[in-house]
């Protein structure tokens, strides 16, 4: 798991947790269902001004991929799995 830097233990373990089960049965799909992580891209994004985007994710490559949810992530864009630092958002 990349960029763990300035996390809160709540938000390591939650991180963890989703690295696990991501292990166990893969990468989750961008849709909406259980098996997905109801992903959407930035232009649909309400939350960029306050830093609620993949590219603040701990999960997020800089490839334009994530880590845990499969296909190409915009960097803008947000899904229900986001890990972010607190440092990161603006609220």
């Amino acid at each position: 798991m990349a960029n763990q830097v300035n996390l809160s233990n709540r938000e390591m373990e939650l991180a963890q947790a989703y690295w696990d089960i991501t292990e166990g049965y893969g990468q989750w799909n961008q849709g909406p269902l259980s098996d997905g992580a109801h992903y959407f891209d930035g232009a649909d994004n309400p939350f960029i001004n306050e830093g609620m985007m993949c590219g603040n994710c701990v999960f997020y490559l800089p490839n334009g991929r994530c880590q845990i949810v499969q296909g190409l992530i915009d960097y803008e864009g947000l899904c229900k799995l986001w890990v972010i630092p607190d440092s990161a958002l603006e609220v």
